[in-house]
């Protein structure tokens, strides 16, 4: 099994399909394990053959499976009266994002006034340094979650980058994450996505971690501009702890950093 999920993850984190060379590199596996588990994976319907003879995907099957736990989250189903009311208070794009693994998990997008067709999709991921979304989660989820993200990108050498802005040094992220903590949200400029700026805020717990992260993205000319940001920072923020609230009744306390 633990294999299994190396293989699958490694398609996930491919940036289209991949040869059988290409995965047994990614997972240090030998080619003849690689396509045993992808005989295995087939027949269930989790990894599929391309139209490209050799070259692998996830199957439609397991993308069923991703959207079923998507729509479990009690997040996304608390969470869909407030992130409508930010998209029309706003006009720009709104997500909810979920920590899964060591991944920013897409599970609701609601698109703004200009939809963008590029960005993060629903189902969709990005690793944590990459976007003002994942950037809370990170910072907000704990030290055992920031420590093994650490621990991952040391034996990397370095963070994956997506676009020559984002972050890839320990030391540049380190200080982007206590600044994302010590201001209770994060800005990001395309660090994921070229012509995509955004907005996060945390989705407080009662333990002072985080559910989720809500938020905006749109050109970095409207997420930038200093006669908008303040007032799209502070709409994050109260929608994220709207969010909080409406997921226990009891109003969970407000975790240090994130003073309304």
């Amino acid at each position: 099994m633990r294999k299994a999920g190396a293989l699958l993850e490694a398609l996930a984190a491919g940036h289209g399909p991949q040869t059988v060379v290409q995965l047994a590199e990614a997972t240090g596996e030998p080619r003849t394990t690689i396509y045993r588990l992808l005989s295995t994976l087939q027949r269930m319907g989790w990894v599929e053959e391309t139209t490209r003879r050799g070259h692998y995907a996830l199957g439609l099957r397991l993308v069923e499976l991703g959207r079923a736990a998507i729509e479990q989250g009690f997040e996304r189903r608390i969470a869909l009266p407030v992130l409508r009311a930010l998209r029309n208070e706003t006009g720009l794009t709104v997500y909810l994002t979920v920590l899964r693994g060591l991944r920013a998990v897409c599970v609701e997008r609601m698109d703004g006034r200009e939809v963008l067709t590029f960005g993060l999709q629903f189902g969709g991921s990005l690793p944590l340094h990459a976007g003002a979304g994942p950037n809370v989660l990170l910072a907000f989820s704990g030290p055992a979650v920031y420590e093994r993200w650490r621990e991952r990108v040391i034996a990397r050498g370095e963070a994956e980058a997506l676009t020559p802005r984002t972050p890839r040094s320990l030391s540049t992220i380190d200080a982007l994450v206590r600044n994302v903590r010590h201001n209770g949200y994060a800005v990001s400029s395309e660090t994921n996505t070229i012509g995509i700026a955004a907005v996060g805020a945390p989705v407080p717990a009662r333990d002072g971690h985080c559910l989720a992260a809500v938020s905006l993205s749109g050109t970095p000319e409207e997420i930038l501009d200093p006669r908008r940001q303040s007032g799209l920072i502070e709409s994050v923020r109260r929608a994220a702890q709207r969010v909080a609230d409406l997921s226990d009744p009891r109003l969970a306390p407000t975790p240090h950093g994130l003073e309304p």
